[in-house]
C-alpha cells in the first residue's frame, strides 16, 4: 500500500469518526424520510406541536420530515406502532400525558413506557384550564363547588385519562365537588358545547381554550399550572386556591423505538432543542398556548419518570379505567 493510498484510508476513517462522534452517522443516509408520528388527529396541540418541530427539523437535518397522524385508544395506537418500529432514527413518535397515565389506566397499553420508547426531547408543558360558560353563576372555585351541590354539574374534556379528566377526578376529594365527567372524542367538541352553553364547565388546554378566554366566550376560573400562566395572569392556580396537589402540567415531547443508539437520540435532542430556543419558534409555541422547553435527553427521561410516580399516586385516589 503506497502513501497516497495510506493517507486517502486515513481521511476516510477520520471523516467517519467525525461524524460518527457528531451523531450524524447512524442508521439514517442522506435522502432518508423521517417520521414523526402523532398520537392525535390532526389539529391538536401534539399536532400543532410536530408540524411547527417538522418545519424546521427537515432543513436543519437537510432530510424530509413528515408528519403521520394515528389517533386512537388514548395514543395507544401510535405509541404501540412507534415502539415496534425500527430503532434506524427514521421513526419518532410526538406523545403527551398519555404516554404516563395510559399505563395506569389501560389493562393492556400494548407498549411500556419505560422500556419501550426512549425519551428523545420534551418540547413543551401548559396547563390544563378550567372554565365555565359566562352566563354561568360561577365565578371561581368556590363558586363551582357550591354550586356543584345545589345541581347537576358536568364538565366535558378531551377524553377518558386525559391529563384534564385527571385534574378533574383530582379536585373532587379535596374539594367535595360532586359534578361528573362527560368524555368527548376530541378537545374541539367539548371546547365547542361549552361554548355553546350545552354544558357548564369545561376542562382542556390553554391552546384549546384561549381564544374563546381572550374573547369572553368562556371564563377562565382556574389553571393547572404551578405558577400564574404568562398572558392570562388574572386566571388563580389550583395551589393558590390550596388544591395543589392536583397541580399537573399537560406536557409534549418525542420519542424513539427501543434500541435507538444514544447518538441518534443525542443528535436529534440537539438539533430539535436548537430549533426550541429561536425566537420564530417560541414564538410558535406560545402562541399554542405552551411553554417551548428543550430539555436534554436525561432530564426528560427524569421528567416522564417524576410524572410517572406523581401520575400513579392521583389515580390511586380516583376511579379511572378505560374498558378494553
Amino acid at each position: 500500500m503506497n502513501i497516497s493510498t495510506i493517507s486517502t484510508s486515513l481521511k476516510t476513517w477520520a471523516l467517519i469518526l467525525s461524524l460518527s462522534f457528531t451523531g450524524i452517522v447512524c442508521a439514517q443516509a442522506p435522502g432518508d424520510t423521517i417520521k414523526l408520528i402523532v398520537i392525535t388527529a390532526a389539529g391538536g396541540a401534539a399536532d400543532q406541536a410536530a408540524r411547527i418541530v417538522a418545519e424546521k427539523l427537515g432543513p436543519a437535518l437537510n432530510k424530509n420530515v413528515v408528519v403521520e397522524n394515528k389517533p386512537g385508544a388514548g395514543g395507544n395506537i401510535a405509541s404501540k406502532f412507534v415502539s415496534g418500529s425500527k430503532p434506524d432514527g427514521l421513526t419518532f413518535l410526538m406523545t403527551s400525558n398519555n404516554h404516563t397515565i395510559n399505563p395506569f389506566i389501560y389493562k393492556d397499553a400494548g407498549y411500556a413506557t419505560l422500556t419501550d420508547l426512549v425519551p428523545v426531547v420534551q418540547v413543551a408543558r401548559g396547563p390544563t384550564v378550567i372554565a365555565v360558560h359566562p352566563q354561568e353563576p360561577i365565578h371561581s372555585m368556590k363558586d363551582l363547588i357550591a354550586n356543584s351541590h345545589t345541581r347537576a354539574i358536568n364538565y366535558g374534556s378531551i377524553g377518558v385519562g386525559s391529563a384534564a379528566h385527571l385534574v378533574g377526578e383530582c379536585l373532587k376529594p379535596i374539594t367535595g365537588a360532586k359534578y361528573e365527567h362527560v368524555p368527548y372524542k376530541g378537545g374541539a367538541p367539548a371546547v365547542f358545547d361549552a361554548v355553546a352553553g350545552h354544558i357548564p364547565l369545561v376542562m382542556s388546554s390553554l391552546a384549546s381554550l384561549g381564544p374563546y378566554i381572550k374573547s369572553g366566550k368562556l371564563r377562565a376560573i382556574a389553571v393547572s399550572s404551578a405558577d400564574r400562566w404568562p398572558g392570562y395572569s388574572d386566571i388563580p392556580t389550583l395551589a393558590e386556591l390550596g388544591m395543589g396537589d392536583c397541580t399537573y402540567d399537560i406536557w409534549l415531547g418525542i420519542v424513539a423505538p427501543k434500541g435507538t443508539s444514544s447518538q441518534i437520540v443525542n443528535s436529534m435532542n440537539h438539533e430539535i432543542s436548537a430549533l426550541l430556543k429561536t425566537k420564530e419558534m417560541q414564538e410558535k409555541i406560545l402562541g399554542m398556548g405552551y411553554m417551548p422547553v428543550g430539555n436534554t435527553a436525561k432530564e426528560f427521561d427524569e421528567m416522564v419518570r417524576t410524572d410517572i410516580s406523581k401520575t400513579s399516586k392521583m389515580i390511586k385516589t380516583m376511579n379511572v379505567h378505560v374498558e378494553q
